[in-house]
């Protein structure tokens, strides 16, 4: 009669009721730390001992299963280690990470999104369909031109260099940028042209056109928006840009503009030329005049004073003085040379010869009076020669700006045969074979760019009230 032995706990292959509690709590803890702890031995066990940890339905057993009598075959299989089984069971059961909730837009946030479609994208949207759908093409036409001056020199210059005649003034060039753009040439381009009718090709294009009822100041701006004038400040070229709805229309309007401003500078030059003679012929008259009037008091001065040339007077009388000079150097000589034969003082000869030696003297005196000091009402010959000099002297000066008026004259009048200035075209107005304007993209995305800047602001200026508020 064979006794039974009861099997021991440790070595049942079944999960008893403690291991089968102590499975959902392992579940809880990392299931990678505790695979990772396995060593070489233990991952080599038989597939048998892999295959025994307890499943959630064996965990559920009741404990009389637990109880059963094991056979032979598993009482004698080898124990398994029980921290492998208590760490691989929780690696196996580990449960699903529960997936986030996505956020809840909120009303602001739907608010500033309506916005940015009302203010950003249909307002583009709309002015992008009418750029590409009913914006007119237009084509452009370029020039460029400039004034040219001759500067005249001859023979005559240096003399009329006195006359001091010069003419400041603006560059020709600054003078036909203001004039390019202003009312003035569009009213005389508009009755050569009809630029309303030019302009008003395409009246389903409110924006890029004139419009019928458009007034003069409304015109004036389109102008100045359909034709570019640029002025280059180092070489005085002018760069001329005309835009229009048919390429022969932009070339028409270039070459007004042109003819325009050919005509305005041979107005100015007519105008300065004008002027120039003008001024040459006044200060002609006045030399002349000024000369004849120191005329009139140089022959005044010789009635006045009996004389025609008080310096050929002058010399008479230093030529009288002279020879009296010399009369009494020969009467001196004369007397001491008879003293020595003379009888006394009394002799007649030397009284003589003191008689002439007293009245050369006399003379001499009254000679020089007459150079030093005036008799009666007449003037001093220094004074009379000194105002003659001086008469002498204007009416030199007066010869020389009455000679330097006439060459300013002849130059004048040489300047007014030929044509100093000039309009020089070196690129005439060209003819578009493309329609190049308006630029849609660059206008399309230039509106995109302003709208969304708006709208950031407005958006930027929300939110900094709200957190403030």
């Amino acid at each position: 009669m064979t006794i039974s032995q009861p099997p021991a706990a440790p070595v049942q292959k079944v999960g008893t009721g403690a291991e089968a509690k102590a499975a959902p709590a392992a579940a809880e803890t990392k299931a990678a730390p505790a695979v990772a702890k396995t060593t070489p031995a233990e991952a080599k066990a038989p597939a048998a001992a892999a295959k025994a940890a307890p499943t959630p339905a064996e965990a559920k057993a009741p404990p009389a299963v637990a109880k059963a009598t094991p056979s032979p075959a598993v009482a004698k299989a080898p124990p398994a280690p029980a921290p492998t089984t208590a760490k691989a069971a929780p690696a196996a059961s580990a449960a699903p990470l529960t997936p986030l909730e996505p956020p809840k837009l909120r009303l602001r946030h739907r608010l500033m999104l309506l916005s940015f479609v009302l203010v950003v994208l249909l307002p583009g949207i709309v002015g992008m369909s009418y750029l590409f759908l009913r914006a007119a093409d237009q084509y452009h036409s370029r020039a460029a031109f400039s004034v040219r001056s001759e500067s005249f020199s001859g023979a005559l210059t240096t003399l009329a260099a006195f006359t001091q005649i010069g003419q400041t003034s603006a560059p020709e060039s600054a003078v036909l940028y203001d004039y390019i753009r202003s009312q003035e040439l569009m009213q005389q381009v508009d009755a050569r042209l009809d630029l309303r009718h030019i302009f008003n090709l395409h009246p389903r294009d409110v924006v890029f056109s004139l419009g019928d009822d458009a007034t003069t100041e409304d015109m004036l701006d389109y102008w100045q928006r359909m034709v570019r004038v640029t002025l280059d400040s180092n070489t005085n070229i002018l760069n001329l840009e005309v835009h229009a709805f048919r390429p022969e229309d932009a070339v028409a309007i270039s070459q007004a503009v042109i003819d325009n401003s050919a005509d305005l500078v041979n107005q100015l030059s007519a105008i300065a030329r004008d002027d120039t003679m003008r001024a040459a012929s006044e200060d002609l008259t006045e030399a002349q005049d000024r000369m004849r009037d120191l005329s009139s008091q140089i022959r005044a001065f010789r009635d006045q004073n009996s004389i025609i040339d008080p310096a050929q007077g002058v010399q008479g009388q230093m030529g009288v003085l002279g020879a009296l000079q010399g009369q009494l150097a020969s009467a001196l000589i004369e007397k001491e040379t008879l003293l020595p034969q003379a009888s006394g003082q009394n002799d007649p000869r030397l009284t003589v010869v003191d008689r002439k030696i007293a009245a050369i003297r006399n003379q001499i005196a009254e000679e020089r009076a007459r150079v030093r000091e005036p008799d009666g009402d007449e003037q001093s010959m220094s004074t009379v020669i000194g105002q003659y000099e001086g008469l002498l002297v204007d009416l030199e000066f007066a010869r020389t700006a009455y000679t330097a008026a006439m060459a300013a004259m002849e130059q004048a009048r040489a300047e007014a045969r030929r044509q100093s200035r000039y309009v020089a075209v070196h690129i005439n107005p060209t003819l578009a074979q493309e329609s190049l304007y308006p630029r849609r993209w660059i206008l399309s995305g230039l509106l995109f760019l302003g709208l969304f800047a708006g709208w950031a602001v407005m958006a930027l200026a929300y939110y900094n009230m709200r957190d403030r508020g």
